[in-house]
């Protein structure tokens, strides 16, 4: 069978990460590597591509297509789907995705014929199986008006296998995160052992913290071709005895890399020789989930830190010479004071890099928030991005508060000091992250003129 895997391109609304970061589509790389065997197949990354998905459609011909996003994606995974029946009401067409795991009513349509919430590298290739041969249905995949009960589904089975990477030769070189170019995403573990209650990510897991064997991991990178690594853990940053290992196994196998990873702030003031030692090996970069500078906020987000130990990790990493992404959490309590002061305090501390996110209370992670306080509702998907505000500010009108966060942003990364410092990088790169840098100040000066 002909076997289309695609990364949807985002709605138009969504704020675009896409426009200073486009990494490659590991899931559908692995998917695809369990069923290139006995299929043909082919991924297609609409967000690198400027033709429709129904050139695609009819120059590759497909049985099955696969499709997989965020809750952004919702509508647009959606519109693929149903694109596909106009095209031959043979073709069979499967959604997944992290956030279908959870909320797969979301993409029940008739154009949709499975989703699957379980354990997708056991449960798609299975699902294969089954429309190839008519073989036993998998557990873990639903079908058309199908409700999912989490109680009847399989076990959380966290199997990864090495994916083939010239499945997206074509794409390579134009994948980047911010100034990692060429990068090429290493996933070693599944979930979190922490919990915060605005996180998403521990919920996939059911609350599960897995690792994969490092001699596998090692074998993974020493076939990765690019020189930066982007980590993609929840957080890499939890175990002194595996980072050690790790680190151990890189000096054997003589791998050169530069990565990229997340880390927590309370791990980063206590490691600092190991830190230092990572650092010899390739490490350039952590994003460091600061979420505040404010106590009573990390509080509220049950983030087991303080303010003292954020201004601490600032500190170890400047004095380590290790860049660091500094994700910021806005809260709706958040006043024009309240973003002067923190401005100020990344300031002092530093701060080249930074993410700021309106607080967004996702479905089925732990904090609540009451649908009269949204302001955007929950299936306008396109808008839970992140980056829109969705949850009414209490003492700033929605524009100002949008005002704030891009002050807040173009503060930081247009100050001279960093200006500077980002010289440094390969003009192109330089190039791409303006264009995008505008192209995302444009969104919200949209967001600001409108009000909403």
């Amino acid at each position: 069978m002909n076997i289309l895997f695609v990364r949807p391109r985002p709605p138009k609304e969504t704020i675009g990460l896409q426009h200073v970061m486009i990494v490659e589509p590991l899931e559908l790389e692995v998917l695809a590597t369990l069923v290139q065997e006995n299929h043909n197949v082919e991924i297609v990354d609409l967000i690198l591509e400027n033709k429709s998905i129904d050139f695609f459609l009819k120059k590759l011909n497909p049985d099955i297509i696969c499709v997989t996003g965020y809750l952004p994606h919702t509508n647009v995974m959606k519109d693929i789907c149903i694109a596909s029946k106009k095209f031959s009401k043979e073709v069979i067409t499967i959604v997944g995705g992290i956030h279908i795991e959870k909320l797969p009513e979301t993409v029940d349509h008739e154009a949709v014929d499975y989703r699957v919430v379980r354990n997708a590298t056991r449960s798609f290739p299975s699902l294969i199986n089954y429309l190839d041969n008519n073989r036993e249905f998998p557990a873990g995949v639903l079908r058309v008006n199908e409700q999912m009960n989490e109680d009847t589904l399989p076990d959380y089975d966290f199997y990864f296998p090495i994916s083939n990477r010239e499945l997206t030769a074509k794409y390579r070189k134009k994948y980047f995160y911010v100034f990692h170019n060429k990068v090429a995403l290493l996933k070693t573990s599944f979930g979190c052992p922490y919990k915060c209650n605005f996180c998403y990510c521990r919920k996939i897991t059911g609350e599960n913290y897995v690792t994969r064997p490092l001699n596998e991991v090692i074998e993974e990178l020493k076939g990765i071709k690019e020189k930066e690594i982007y980590i993609v853990d929840d957080d890499f940053l939890v175990s002194v005895k595996r980072l050690t290992r790790f680190m151990d196994l890189l000096e054997k196998n003589d791998i050169n890399k530069k990565y990229l990873i997340f880390g927590r702030a309370d791990f980063i003031i206590k490691n600092y020789e190991l830190l230092k030692r990572f650092k010899k090996l390739g490490l350039r970069t952590i994003l460091v989930g600061f979420e505040s500078f404010n106590d009573d906020d990390l509080k509220e987000l049950n983030k087991n830190t303080s303010m003292k130990i954020n201004e601490e990790t600032m500190n170890v990493l400047n004095s380590l010479g290790i860049n660091c992404y500094a994700s910021i959490i806005a809260m709706p309590e958040w006043t024009e004071n309240d973003f002067k002061e923190i401005t100020q305090k990344l300031i002092s501390l530093k701060v080249r890099f930074l993410n700021i996110q309106p607080l967004a209370p996702l479905e089925k992670t732990d904090i609540v928030f009451d649908d009269q306080q949204l302001i955007v509702p929950r299936t306008d998907y396109a808008k839970w991005d992140l980056a829109h505000v969705v949850v009414k500010p209490k003492y700033l009108e929605v524009s100002d508060y949008y005002e704030n966060i891009l002050k807040m942003y173009e503060t930081i990364l247009f100050r001279p000091t960093n200006l500077l410092h980002h010289l440094k990088y390969p003009i192109p790169i330089q190039i791409k992250l303006v264009k995008g840098t505008i192209k995302v100040r444009k969104q919200y000066k949209d967001k600001i003129a409108a009000n909403i």
